[in-house]
């Protein structure tokens, strides 16, 4: 087991992967997770429930949308930071369970703000943090849906002179790829973008990531808080709202409810409220694999090879590696979202790995005037 511990390998062709690979001194020390964390399953099990929140100061804010929705917009602030890259704005795009007053989404802001990046946004998921879903749009999805581009609007008005660098965990890293594969990412204030625990290509893991272990761990938890924020009604208005859109789309919320799989949710809620006629479609839709190619803006990917979420060999690195602007960190251990550094406290690799990858690829765009 112990044959987990080693230096992290990074994939890539361009530039940025080997200003990375001279630049970075974490890429070449051995990342040792505690013999208890060596299994994925552990490691997801106890950063979940023994990581404690840094100290972070969270200014509440909120993004009004272009479709009438409102989203939980948050500024994070601490005393202990420094400005360092006060020229940077971050926007940190969660996961599916994560919020602004999500342990992890906490830990990423307070290692980046210790780094140096006093300027730091969430942009949470619609239905988040306590706020209603008031528009027919019900999730910050891909393409059209994306709200990823209203949050960088935002920050560009409120900004100007400032550039803009993305970092993303699972679906909101997947939202950031969706992006800046886009003719509109192309702009001077997108510096690039830090990644982890992103999911390659859905389809090929959709059935491997939910049986045994993995399905009590995380899918069966995350069928539960995915059904409830789409069900629950905080206002007259909503319920108003979401039963036209269902009725409009055909979505019986009784048999969504009944799901026991994401496919059955995919295939009884994501898909019909996006147009989409099943789960194949959808998942060909949002998988970064097939959008890769057009991004145009340094990024890089932290990823486990055990991450159970998001498979290694869905990476499909002959593809990846045609795209310049493209870099793999590839570590042997670290589970989905999780990379368990230590236990006492439990503090985790991400900690170290996305704040330095941020200070390198904001270097980077310096040095070659991006």
């Amino acid at each position: 087991m112990i044959r987990k511990w080693k230096k992290p390998t990074l994939y890539g062709s361009g530039a940025f992967k080997h200003f990375l690979e001279t630049r970075s001194k974490l890429i070449h020390e051995k990342y040792c997770p505690p013999l208890t964390c060596l299994n994925p399953g552990m490691q997801f099990f106890v950063r979940t429930k023994y990581e404690k929140a840094p100290p972070v100061q969270i200014i509440k804010e909120k993004l009004s949308l272009s479709d009438g929705g409102v989203v939980a917009f948050d500024r994070l602030t601490s005393d202990k930071g420094c400005d360092t890259f006060e020229d940077y704005v971050v926007l940190i795009s969660p996961g599916l369970r994560e919020s602004t007053h999500s342990v992890k989404a906490l830990s990423m802001a307070h290692s980046l703000l210790l780094k140096g990046f006093p300027n730091i946004f969430v942009l949470n998921q619609r239905g988040s943090c306590s706020i209603p879903m008031m528009s027919k749009k019900m999730s910050c999805a891909f393409g059209e849906w994306n709200d990823t581009r209203e949050g960088i609007a935002n920050i560009e008005s409120r900004f100007p002179e400032k550039k803009i660098l993305l970092v993303g965990a699972c679906l909101g890293a997947m939202f950031i790829i969706d992006y800046l594969s886009t003719e509109e990412a192309n702009r001077p204030s997108i510096a690039g973008a830090v990644l982890h625990s992103c999911n390659w290509e859905l389809k090929a893991s959709a059935f491997k990531v939910e049986s045994g272990i993995n399905y009590e761990l995380f899918i069966k938890g995350l069928l539960k808080d995915t059904i409830n924020r789409i069900s629950k009604y905080s206002t007259e208005d909503e319920r108003k709202i979401k039963d036209e859109w269902f009725n409009e789309k055909g979505i019986d919320m009784d048999y969504v409810g009944q799901s026991k799989s994401m496919w059955d949710l995919e295939n009884r809620f994501l898909a019909p409220l996006i147009d989409l006629p099943n789960p194949e479609e959808y998942y060909k839709r949002v998988s970064p694999i097939y959008k890769c190619h057009k991004v145009n803006k340094p990024l890089v990917v932290i990823n486990s090879r055990d991450d159970f979420m998001a498979p290694f060999e869905n990476f499909n690195l002959p593809e990846f590696n045609k795209n310049p602007n493209l870099t793999l960190w590839s570590t042997a251990a670290g589970g989905h979202v999780c990379f368990v550094d230590k236990l006492f406290p439990v503090t985790s690799y991400l900690d170290k790995a996305v704040p330095e990858c941020a200070h390198l690829l904001c270097d980077f765009v310096e040095k070659e005037g991006c």
